[in-house]
């Protein structure tokens, strides 16, 4: 019987003991899976100008004259199924469709992997079915019982493995920087636990290093351990660069070893877009181990798989009038529905008693913004009644990758001091969306240095700069500067200013000889401004600052007043209800210098003082 250009279908489960959701982080990066498969690696190329939009041409990286093909973009429901199909223009096969399904049970999950593979030519099946069934099986399942053990007992797969090789003399050049960074640091548990990701990462993992991600995963605090990396980075142990994302895809489309390299105007080939830098929103400080201790190769082995942009909760490839039923979970919030053929989006609110059934239906038109609210295990539809192919696409609204954005490394203490000439070149600016601005000031400066004497006081003074500098960092924020007697601080989070000003205000409020001594207030508000290069370092300019700076020169002795702006931030309002008991708030419209016949509705937020008890 003749088996050209018959389709040859395999079918393998495996019983895991943890969770879906626990594997899926493990099983869904095809990158990784491949690797580790064996496989060799892949790049894009172009294979046709009139692809469908999402659709990548990869080959072979060493095999590039015999194996090209076209790949459907991936679809997948968070944390249950994913796959993709190839479409070969030279190779063994004529199609390579493959889907896995992790089905929950009592006993843990069920991974399920099915292949409908089309070869080529008469002849290659039998081959074809012994390396499946005999090779790539057994091999695909020993991943699988690995990925189970990291997902149970909850580690990184780097714990178990076996120290890579280093380059000529990095043994010593490592013991030399450990010492130094022991002594500049104090942070020898956290230098250790660098010491062994740098020896036993895998290359992909030591690619794009984010330290705040590590943090969560040792246990440590974040701004301690990017302290042991900014450190380590100056001694050449490490390196560092600048990532500027997609804000569609969130991926890290361009990076600069330099800011002074970077470009504000930008493309996104993949979602054919062009963008902009934001020091806020999409500049990220990333690090690789330094050339000279060990080297890493930057290949790739699968493109477009779910850990790729893990803001997306599902992705569906549906050709003109095909529907897409889906099994996702989804969490409380707001969710975002978009199409690569359709202009605007839909949003998708997420509560316990929204609908159960709905459909979402495709035309030739774009979406408007429309809302609707669903439960959070909705029968959930799509349906492509276009006139074209659809890629669409549902995302959680605000998801935020744990990284190290410009805007708050580029004012830390450590970053400047280590780094002090790390900043965009001279007369170019770059955008800051979304940024917090705190300013604290002395009241009656003028009176407290006549009272304690000018060598008295700037001594207090420089170690109130300290005390604050250092709450600062560790709520992710960056003194800009400071200006006489008052600090300018930036933090990307806005309740992390609210929960920096409060513990400020409990040290200089409360008895004791700083509250005796000083009598700060403080204005914050949030907005958008603009990075700029000012003699070196990175300084901040635009309404928002100047608001900001008014807003400490209205409040009153151990006051903070916050801008309506910054109140309505959606965090910061949970984060003050929460303290309504230790905080006093008072509502209130007021007038700033500078911006005559407006006026700004505020919120004055004083500690609440304990009431006085008589004791008999």
């Amino acid at each position: 019987m003749s088996t050209e250009g018959q389709q040859h279908y395999f079918n393998w489960s495996i019983q895991l003991s943890a969770t879906a959701d626990q594997l899926w982080p493990f099983v869904s990066d095809t990158n990784t899976v491949f690797r580790l498969m064996g496989f060799a690696s892949v790049k894009k190329t172009q294979l046709s100008r009139s692809a469908p939009k999402g659709f990548l041409g990869i080959t072979n990286a060493r095999m590039s004259s015999y194996l090209h093909w076209e790949q459907e973009p991936f679809i997948w429901e968070r944390p249950f199924r994913f796959g993709t199909n190839r479409h070969y223009k030279l190779g063994l096969f004529k199609n390579f469709k493959y889907l896995v399904d992790l089905i929950p049970n009592s006993e843990g999950t069920i991974v399920q992997t099915r292949f409908w593979i089309t070869p080529h030519k008469n002849g290659t099946f039998s081959f074809l079915k012994f390396c499946f069934e005999n090779l790539l099986k057994r091999r695909f399942f020993r991943i699988l019982k690995d990925f189970d053990t990291y997902a149970e007992k909850q580690i990184l797969p780097y714990e178990q493995n076996i120290p890579k090789s280093l380059v000529r003399g990095a043994e010593s050049k490592i013991k030399s920087i450990e010492s130094e960074l022991i002594e500049q640091t104090r942070r020898k548990r956290i230098i250790n636990h660098l010491r062994e990701y740098i020896r036993k990462a895998d290359d992909e993992d030591l690619v794009r290093i984010h330290p705040f991600m590590l943090a969560e995963y040792w246990g440590e605090k974040k701004y301690s351990v990017l302290n042991v990396f900014l450190h380590a980075a100056k001694l050449n142990l490490l390196d560092f660069s600048w990532d500027v994302c997609c804000p569609n895809c969130k991926a890290p489309r361009h990076n600069f070893r330099k800011l002074k390299e970077a470009r504000s105007n930008l493309y996104c080939e993949e979602c054919d877009i062009e963008y902009e830098m934001d020091f806020n929103k999409n500049t990220h400080l990333v690090f690789t181990v330094h050339p000279l201790i060990r080297k890493i190769s930057d290949r790739d082995y699968s493109f477009g798989d779910p850990q790729s942009t893990p803001h997306k909760v599902s992705q569906h490839f549906l050709n003109i009038g095909e529907s897409a039923y889906l099994k996702v979970k989804l969490e409380e919030g707001t969710y975002i529905f978009k199409s690569h053929m359709h202009k605007g989006e839909l949003i998708l609110h997420v509560r316990e008693d929204g609908l159960d059934t709905v459909s979402l239906i495709m035309n030739d038109n774009d979406f408007e913004g429309q809302e609707v609210t669903i439960s959070q295990k909705p029968n959930l539809t799509f349906v492509n009644n276009s006139s074209k192919k659809v890629v669409c696409f549902l995302e959680k609204k605000d998801w935020k990758e744990e990284a190290t954005y410009a805007s708050e490394v580029n004012s830390a203490h450590d970053f400047r001091t280590l780094f002090s000439r790390e900043a965009i070149k001279e007369g170019a600016s770059v955008k800051a969306t979304g940024l917090t601005m705190l300013f604290t000031d002395i009241m009656n400066s003028t009176e407290f240095y006549q009272q304690e004497g000018d060598d008295m006081a700037i001594g207090r003074v420089m170690n109130h700069f300290k005390i604050i500098q250092s709450i600062v960092a560790e709520e992710r924020g960056g003194i800009v500067k400071t200006i006489g007697d008052s600090v300018m601080a930036v933090f990307r989070e806005p309740v992390s200013a609210i929960k920096a000003v409060e513990r400020i205000q409990q040290i200089f409020s409360g008895p004791g000889s700083l509250g005796d001594s000083f009598k700060l207030k403080a204005g914050v508000h949030y907005g958008d401004c603009v990075a700029v290069n000012l003699n070196d370092r990175t300084d901040y300019f635009g309404t928002t600052v100047n608001i900001a700076a008014r807003l400490v020169d209205a409040a009153k002795e151990k006051e903070v007043v916050i801008s309506e702006e910054f109140y309505n931030h959606p965090d910061v309002k949970l984060y003050l209800n929460k303290k309504d008991k230790a905080l006093f708030i008072k509502e209130n419209k007021i007038e700033l210098k500078g911006f005559e016949n407006q006026e700004f509705k505020v919120k004055q937020i004083r500690l609440e003082r304990p009431s006085l008890r008589l004791v008999v």
